[in-house]
């Protein structure tokens, strides 16, 4: 505090002696908020006049000639002052003068317009919050207060007001996209010129008290005013939703739907959903089949809780929204959607296959595939004796009987699926085993 105060005065006094003037007195340390050098004046608060005094220093010998005005330096008056060789000062202060020393016809002099604060201190009445043309996006912070302006006057009889600040505070919640959550965050508002105010915010998304200091002047001196509303109880509701899924597509399988979500099924996807609690409580995902043709939405889910898990087997464009409503059903959050889109199945069976030969090129053979929801594929010789069978899609038959590949030949493929609209079918296809020459 010490080290604050030391500062204060050295700023105070360094300004002062650039312009010859220095002001002191009153409870605390004068503020200059105005130096403004196109017309030579500036502008102290003081608060309180109790020992005020203006002091000017002056390089050359002379009597110092003291003068103040109210509006108009030319029409100044002559006010009394103790000099002392090249110092002067005066201690009979008076709010709302400009004083200065020199002539009234002086052009270069400089001026020191005093105000005392603590006779235009503001006053709160009232603070309170009014629900706004949207009520879940926005509020009006309405504030009754009384403060008298702070007028000062530039020589030439130029009209100059002080502009005051207020510092609106009140909580809310903010999401943290890196730990998927909303914090609590203390908002910080700034106000001008206050008296009877209407101030727009974005709905507060937990429950909070709003509470108004200033202005900045009072924070200066010491004593700020303030008055805090009764708490508001939020109703605004904000959701996040997000989809993830575990599935990787296996290199024989076809992935036709680019950057969108889904592709190629079955593909389960974990929806999750955050929201400003406790004011949100209710949280519903639905997902809703898109007909290619009409456009018309289908309903096949429709579920109430955070977490949904749910598994897309079947082709086409499927719309997934979440529907968050707060504990007071009076705010509703549909903001997030999203689109799935499956692709309709393919299947292929390739014509031939080099096991045993060709080391990592064409020596397994593999269907391709896309949306197969269930799979089985069986190997059969010329005699119809079953060689091999497999389940996955992603896999596929090596070559081998018993560990050892079988001869170069014509063999059978028969393969049992379910396609993405949940039909059973079948798909057979003669396929030749061949052997690199020597």
């Amino acid at each position: 505090m010490k080290r604050s105060i030391v500062f204060l005065i050295f700023i105070n006094l360094v300004s002062s002696l650039m312009g010859q003037y220095l002001v002191s007195g009153g409870s605390g340390i004068p503020l200059r908020e105005v130096n403004d050098t196109q017309y030579r004046i500036e502008v102290y608060l003081l608060n309180g006049l109790s020992g005020a005094r203006i002091s000017y220093s002056s390089s050359e010998q002379g009597v110092h000639q003291w003068y103040r005005y109210r509006t108009i330096a030319s029409k100044a008056e002559p006010v009394s002052s103790f000099q002392n060789g090249n110092m002067s000062y005066i201690t009979d202060i008076q709010d709302g003068y400009g004083y200065f020393v020199g002539s009234q016809n002086f052009t270069d002099q400089h001026y020191v317009w005093i105000i005392d604060y603590s006779l235009y201190i503001p006053r709160f009445f009232n603070i309170e919050a009014e629900e706004g043309a949207d009520k879940c996006e926005s509020l009006k912070i309405k504030t009754d207060a009384e403060a008298e302006p702070l007028i000062y006057y530039l020589p030439t009889e130029a009209r100059r007001t002080l502009s005051r600040t207020y510092k609106l505070q009140y909580d809310t919640q903010i999401w943290n996209e890196d730990s998927r959550q909303f914090l609590l965050e203390e908002k910080e508002e700034t106000l001008h010129d206050l008296q009877i105010y209407e101030y727009p915010i974005d709905a507060p998304l937990i429950n909070t008290h709003f509470t108004l200091t200033g202005d900045q002047f009072a924070e200066y001196f010491g004593f700020p005013q303030a008055i805090r509303s009764d708490e508001y109880q939020a109703i605004a509701v904000k959701a996040y939703g997000f989809a993830e899924t575990d599935k990787e597509h296996a290199d024989n399988e076809k992935h036709h739907s680019g950057d969108a979500l889904g592709g190629s099924a079955p593909v389960e996807y974990t929806f999750t959903a955050y929201a400003n609690e406790p004011v949100a409580a209710l949280y519903i995902w639905k997902i809703q089949q898109i007909d290619s043709l009409t456009g018309q939405k289908t309903m096949i889910v429709r579920y109430t809780d955070k977490l949904l898990r749910f598994n897309f087997d079947c082709e086409g464009e499927f719309l997934v929204e979440l529907e968050v409503i707060g504990k007071q059903p009076v705010c509703v959050d549909t903001s997030f959607f999203l689109k799935v889109i499956i692709d309709n199945t393919e299947i292929k069976i390739p014509n031939a296959f080099s096991p045993g030969s060709s080391i990592g090129v064409n020596d397994e053979l593999k269907v391709s595939f896309t949306s197969v929801v269930s799979f089985k594929a069986s190997v059969f010789n010329r005699w119809g004796n079953l060689l091999f069978q497999w389940n996955d899609p992603a896999r596929g038959w090596d070559g081998r009987v018993n560990g050892m590949f079988v001869p170069t030949g014509v063999y059978y493929v028969v393969v049992e699926y379910k396609d993405s609209k949940g039909r059973n079918r079948t798909m057979s296809k003669a396929v030749n085993v061949l052997r690199a020459k020597n």
